[in-house]
């Protein structure tokens, strides 16, 4: 019977081919687009972790602190390496490894590169399941404080591509940050732990202070073990470290994550979901569109269901029938609609700024094969039930009687034909305000002012290994005196050397007092920055009061001053002077006092979007103070940017032939690169907008066609006695402004509905904008008149004979 079925649906499809082509090309549409979101999703927060059965049980762990705020963690969340040792006798554990996040340059005949990668505890690899494809991995007696590791493990792409895919690596030595170091082993391909490392040492820290908070921590859960669990035992030893060590544990505790939860944040999960909603909006306009299709098609098929009905088919063989055509061509849509999703997921991947993380893949799998069937299933459901249940129940005496009538729905059809019509109205208006809000928070994050002019600005990194600058004096007098050198540059106005980039970085956390409130308990949070003289100019703005940093105070480590920003200044001294203040940092455990000799203007270093009170309050040190390996470098410019990237690589190959600079790009070009997520959210939003906008069109011209069709003996009769053409042009425009503003009505109120979902996403954007609201409207009503007019435009210019004849 289903044979049968499916033989005479597929020769009623090939018998009308337009049809067929129209209604297969809707739903490779709205499914195509269903199914490239949500791979997206399936690759963010569904598929299995590379790590074989134990990828469900890997955790990470994070420090916190009771002052600490939500949204911003001292030290970035990380363990101390003596907490972590403790926390390995948590019997709920099957082991805890840690990494140490790091730049390497690696040597050789190719040049100075600058590698990322870190320092790993050597079971970790062991821990995770990842066994290397050459090799071994670390041995307990491999590890060793960082700079005197004599091992490298490196991942298949670097050994690819810097070494050729040779055999023969595991036992050669390599230069890692102009020290050789022997290759015991490579990882096998596409890992790259944690996101996009690429080389790793041994690590071990026995002698570092507990208070120094700086390693990543991983674990795996033993088997049957819960996350609560996990969490109780953990709370059990914090507890026990900070009744122990007191001055460097007081208020830290320990929070354990999944390894996903901890890669993900709940931003993009969010947006993951609310894209997936959005998308699902465009399938069922591209339901309603085949809906509309089958009803009328329906139509123009009541003899023939008549005809079957009197020979004796029951109402589920003529529903049977229906219900196989409509699932042919969703079928065939979903199948056109994976394919299309393939080559757009390609050309999403592409388009990323950054490389994702190795754990990230979008690739066809079982979980996507079962949606692209799912919607299938769904668009089925919708599309062929409703219009299979009014074309299997024919009325064998009007129907019989209709032979050469033309195509006539009965009053519920049309009914229903509006409403699925209204119902694609409103739903383009909610996807049409929900991609306006993304796209102008987007916009709105683009053009944030971050305190000071940036287009004018180039900036870079560079990472400054080698044990001849392991004292601090000697790494602050190079970088000191790099930026005097790219300072002297021809069209260079100024240059200056920061751990932090304005709009990206955040700065360092750190906890401050002011005398007469010094307790730990009572610090307040905000961001540290070292940097070198000369960054406010190359920043171009100026101090607000006091002074800069000297030259010497630049390399003296123990030159115990601070420049404010004016937010913090408010805050410490309103209404006051800060200059000669004395301000308190902790700093390993204990107080450290400095002068604040400056006032600086606000200048914003967290990314926009991600600003928080803590992150809005700056203390500028001298480099020698936060005397980072890895430094960015920022030179304005006379003219374009983009021009002094090669002279600036000059001066630093001249100055240092082993220091690679990287992420070399003007200022406005990072600006991008740190807002891609958003923009790729609105783009996303707004090619379904657009999607949404083409199908609702196309409904609302079908069903207006449909009914001049339907209505031409009255067009022709209007015409004869002497109505206008414009006259019968306002009649159907009329009935399409109608249906348009009803869908508008419900539309706006889903359109509140996305509006307030969105709203923890947007910057600068206000979610429930009027003007944008009836822009959005107005547009849609356009769109739906314009739609409206074409069929009663065709319609008014009959000739009235031509209409009158027809049957």
């Amino acid at each position: 019977m289903l044979g049968q079925d499916v033989k005479q649906a597929i020769r009623a499809l090939a018998a009308r081919q337009a049809f067929a082509a129209a209604a297969i090309l809707t739903l490779a549409v709205g499914i195509g687009a269903n199914i490239t979101v949500f791979s997206i999703v399936n690759a963010l927060l569904l598929r299995p972790l590379p790590f074989g059965e134990r990828s469900d049980r890997v955790v990470t762990l994070h420090s916190t602190h009771r002052l600490q705020p939500e949204d911003y963690g001292w030290g970035d969340s990380e363990l101390s390496y003596a907490d972590l040792v403790d926390y390995r006798a948590a019997r709920t554990l099957e082991g805890i490894g840690g990494y140490l996040a790091r730049n390497f340059t690696l040597g050789g005949d190719q040049g100075a590169e600058r590698v990322a990668g870190g320092s790993v505890t050597p079971d970790l690899f062991d821990l995770l399941g990842v066994a290397p494809i050459l090799g071994r991995t670390f041995l307990p007696e491999d590890a060793a404080p960082p700079g005197l590791e004599s091992s490298v493990l490196l991942t298949h792409g670097l050994w690819q591509r810097r070494f050729g895919a040779d055999p023969a690596i595991v036992g050669r030595a390599i230069l890692i940050n102009e020290m050789a170091r022997t290759v015991v082993g490579v990882l096998p391909p596409g890992f790259k732990f944690p996101e996009r490392d690429e080389l790793y040492l041994p690590l071990r820290l026995d002698d570092a202070p507990r208070e120094a908070r700086g390693v990543n921590a991983v674990a795996l859960l033993r088997e049957g073990v819960s996350l609560a669990e996990a969490q109780g035992e953990l709370d059990a030893i914090a507890a026990r470290l900070e009744r122990d060590y007191p001055d460097t544990n007081r208020g830290w505790g320990v929070r354990v994550m999944l390894f996903r939860d901890s890669q993900v944040d709940a931003e993009p999960r969010a947006l993951a979901v609310t894209l997936m909603a959005a998308v699902a909006f465009v399938l069922l306009i591209a339901c309603a569109n085949l809906a509309n299709l089958q009803l009328v098609r329906g139509a123009a098929r009541q003899r023939e269901m008549a005809v079957r009905a009197a020979l004796g088919a029951r109402r589920a063989q003529l529903m049977s029938g229906l219900i196989v055509e409509v699932s042919l061509v969703a079928l065939a849509g979903a199948g056109l609609g994976l394919l299309g999703s393939q080559w757009a997921i390609d050309f999403i991947q592409r388009s990323f700024p950054e490389e994702l993380p190795f754990w990230l893949r979008f690739d066809v799998d079982v979980r996507v094969a079962v949606f692209a069937v799912a919607a299938a299933a769904v668009t089925t459901a919708i599309a062929g039930v409703l219009p299979a249940l009014r074309a299997s129940r024919p009325d064998l005496v009007r129907d019989l009687n209709a032979a050469g009538r033309g195509v006539s729905l009965g009053r519920a059809a049309q009914r229903l034909q509006g409403g699925l019509v209204v119902a694609q109205v409103a739903l383009c208006l909610a996807l049409l305000v929900g991609a306006n809000l993304m796209i102008r928070s987007f916009l709105a994050m683009q053009d944030a002012d971050l305190g000071f002019d940036h287009r004018p600005v180039l900036s870079a990194r560079a990472y400054l290994a080698g044990d001849a600058y392991d004292a601090v004096p000697a790494r602050a007098a190079f970088f000191q005196q790099l930026a005097a050198e790219l300072g002297a540059l021809p069209g260079v106005t100024a240059a200056a050397a920061t751990t932090s980039i304005p709009g990206d970085d955040g700065g360092f956390a750190v906890r401050l007092a002011i005398e007469g409130r010094t307790g730990a308990d009572e610090a307040l949070a905000a961001i540290s920055v070292g940097v070198t003289p000369g960054i406010f100019d190359a920043l171009g703005v100026s101090l607000e009061a006091g002074r800069a940093f000297s030259a010497s105070e630049t390399t003296d480590p123990s030159a115990a001053v601070v420049i404010v920003n004016r937010a913090l200044a408010d805050r410490l001294w309103p209404g006051d002077s800060a200059v000669d203040r004395r301000l308190g940092v902790w700093s390993g455990g204990r107080l450290v006092w400095h002068r604040v000799v400056g006032v600086a203007p606000d200048v914003h270093y967290e990314e926009p979007g991600e600003a928080t009170e803590q992150s809005q309050l700056t203390v500028y040190v001298p480099y020698a103070q936060l005397p980072a390996r890895t430094m960015a470098l920022l030179l304005r410019a006379a003219g374009p940017p983009a021009l002094l990237a090669a002279p600036a690589r000059d001066t630093v190959r001249r100055l240092h032939a082993g220091l690679p600079l990287f992420e070399v790009m003007p200022m406005t070009e990072r600006r991008r690169f740190t807002t891609w997520e958003q923009e790729f959210f609105g783009e996303m939003m707004g090619v379904f907008a657009a999607i949404a906008l083409l199908l609702a069109a196309v409904g609302v011209y079908a069903l207006l066609h449909y009914a001049a069709r339907r209505r031409l003996v009255e067009v022709g009769v209007r015409l004869a006695m002497g109505a206008a053409p414009r006259d019968v042009v306002r009649l159907f425009v009329v009935q399409g402004a109608r249906v348009g503003a009803l869908g508008l009505v419900i539309g706006l109120a889903l359109a509140a509905a996305l509006a307030a979902g969105l709203r923890g996403f947007l910057w600068g954007v206000e979610a429930f904008d009027g003007r944008l609201f009836a822009g959005m409207g107005l547009v849609l009503l356009g769109v739906v008149i314009l739609a409206s007019y074409l069929p009663a435009r065709r319609a008014a210019h009959l000739d009235p004979m031509i209409a009158l004849r027809t049957e």
